[in-house]
């Protein structure tokens, strides 16, 4: 929205202002319409019904009003205000059919005229509002919010020499501003009238010669035209003039972007994030601009270290720039330095969900689970109604293999979940029937896949598991084929979901299929990832089809992995066992 829209909105009173409240009933001019007793009740129910509507009882209101028009149905006042109760209970025809009686009555009045425009202002009727405005004009000829009014309306309807014309009436009274000149150039703009632009911007210039910024503004200007080197000539008579001038930096750190000099670019934005005339506000947005390349620049990490701890000593209260430094931290590994400044932040607000986020995020990554379920801990005293916390204190939980806590710490997240949040209600029972299977309750796990499925069908580590633990069991397996043929589909390449369907295949005794898939599985298993439990499968497929030297050598290699079950070590020493004829 634009700066004279602000404005312009601002000067809307709302709705039961009090200047907008009918005044005094003056007596001689009721005289003539009411006789004295009527006049009597006629005021007892108007001031009544200003009582009522104050109490914010709108509808005994509207009945007191109602009781002032049946005496007189041409009062400004009694009009007004039925507009205004008809308005905020949601009538707005019926609203502006009686400010319009209003205004008929009283069409000087400023209020009235105000409280219709913004009622058509909702309504969008550019027109009338353009109408009601301009007869103002005529009534208060120099009145400044007028003229703001009516380029407000003229923009809206794209009659953009209108808005101009109104911006010079206001000009002349109000004196050339940066607000006013600014508009202007966006007007000028979208009338493809860059010349006339420029001249605004130029007007600042001349009539603010100290003022650097207009200069650097005029400057960014050529830049959007591709005058760069006009531009460049521009920023450098700024830091000429004004050294200290710190937007002039930001620009030129656009400037050699465009004219490919990484360097200097950058050098001028540590300039600015050094410069003390700047804003803090601007210096962390444009810190955030440039974090990532400040961060990821491995020339200057000393540098770039030195302009967050100075940032940081000069700003120790604005989150965004420990933020900043955490994330310069993290990616130097120094998670321990990292979760300081994000500590920091929490101190500074500790309602920042994304701060919590970002803590537990580091602790889950370093399998540092009993502090994760501290820190989710102290994110539920302070954010009690966020679900996350209790889905990842419940995965930590899971991982400390503490599964009676994981199943209270998920089952209490479940009703802070948002009815459109299906994946990760999805999630949280796909948790809750993991943490069942551990503790061998395997009905109980599977009417939470279900609920996990029925929230999410598309949940492929949902199907996988649900799969895989049917065919455990040796039931259901035509079920279990079904998800797992799912999961291959969907991610064909995957060799924990290639290694589940190729094991229900066995189990089914399709030992050919199973062979072919459990081969992909292996082709796609990548090295970090070699499971002793696909491999130990593998052997037991190879061994049901009689390639019983190369099944030996796979449960060894398994076995080598790290995967040294009883049934392996078995099948080891026995070389196999005995197959059915």
């Amino acid at each position: 929205m634009h700066i004279i829209n602000i404005l312009f909105l601002a000067l809307i009173f709302p709705l039961f202002s009090n200047a907008a409240t009918k005044k005094p009933v003056d007596m001689s001019t009721k005289i003539s319409r009411l006789t004295e007793s009527d006049q009597r009740r006629f005021d007892y129910y108007f001031y009544e019904g200003l009582k009522q509507k104050e109490n914010n009882q709108y509808d005994q209101a509207m009945e007191t009003f109602r009781l002032c028009a049946a005496l007189d149905s041409v009062d400004s006042g009694v009009q007004s205000e039925l507009g205004l109760l008809y308005a905020a209970t949601g009538f707005t025809s019926e609203a502006i059919r009686n400010m319009e009686k209003a205004i008929k009555t009283d069409p000087t009045n400023w209020w009235y005229n105000l409280q219709l425009i913004s009622m058509y202002t909702e309504q969008k009727n550019w027109k009338r509002c353009i109408e009601i405005t301009t007869n103002l004009q005529k009534i208060y000829p120099n009145k400044e919010e007028v003229y703001t009014m009516l380029a407000s309306f003229y923009k809206e309807t794209k009659q953009y020499e209108k808005a101009i014309a109104a911006y010079e009436r206001l000009e002349s009274l109000a004196g050339i501003n940066q607000a006013l000149s600014l508009e202007k150039f966006q007007l000028y703009n979208l009338l493809n009238n860059k010349k006339k632009g420029i001249a605004e911007i130029d007007k600042l210039v001349n009539k603010y010669p100290s003022e650097s910024r207009y200069k650097v503004f005029r400057g960014d200007i050529y830049m959007k035209q591709n005058m760069s080197k006009q531009a460049y000539e521009i920023y450098q008579q700024v830091l000429k003039d004004d050294p200290q001038n710190a937007f002039v930096y930001v620009s030129l750190s656009n400037y050699y972007k465009s004219v490919n000099q990484p360097d200097k670019a950058m050098e001028s934005i540590v300039a600015a994030l050094k410069n003390e005339q700047l804003d803090v506000d601007t210096k962390v947005q444009v810190l955030g601009q440039y974090v990532e390349k400040l961060t990821r620049d491995s020339t200057k990490l000393s540098e770039t270290e030195s302009l967050f701890k100075l940032l940081v000593d000069r700003y120790p209260m604005e989150e965004q720039v420990h933020g900043y430094y955490a994330v310069f931290l993290q990616f130097q590994k120094r998670n321990e330095e990292a979760i300081s400044e994000l500590e920091s932040m929490l101190n500074i607000n500790s309602k920042n969900d994304q701060t919590w986020m970002r803590l537990i995020q580091i602790y889950l990554a370093e399998k540092n689970y009993k502090q994760t379920v501290s820190v989710a801990d102290r994110a539920i005293e302070n954010l009690p109604k966020s679900s996350a916390w209790y889905f990842y204190r419940g995965i930590a939980e899971f991982q400390l293999t503490d599964y009676p806590a994981a199943l209270v710490s998920y089952k209490a997240g479940l009703p802070f979940l948002a009815a459109d949040q299906l994946e990760l209600k999805s999630d949280f029972y796909a948790q809750i029937g993991d943490t069942y299977f551990k503790v061998e309750k395997k009905d109980s796990a599977f009417v939470n896949y279900e609920h996990a499925l029925a929230a999410n069908p598309k949940n492929i580590l949902v199907m996988n598991n649900y799969a895989y633990y049917l065919s455990l069991g040796k039931n259901e397996l035509k079920k279990a084929e079904r998800m797992s043929a799912k999961t291959v589909e969907l991610d064909p390449k995957n060799s924990t979901y290639l290694d589940t369907y190729a094991w229900i295949l066995y189990q089914q005794a399709n030992y050919s299929l199973a062979k072919y898939y459990i081969e992909r599985a292996i082709d796609n298993m990548k090295k970090e990832e070699e499971s002793g439990v696909i491999l130990e499968h593998y052997g037991d497929i190879l061994w049901m089809t009689k390639n019983d030297d190369k099944a030996l050598k796979m449960w060894e290699k398994s076995f080598e992995t790290g995967n040294k079950s009883d049934d392996l070590k078995k099948k080891i020493e026995t070389k196999g066992w005995k197959r059915e004829k």
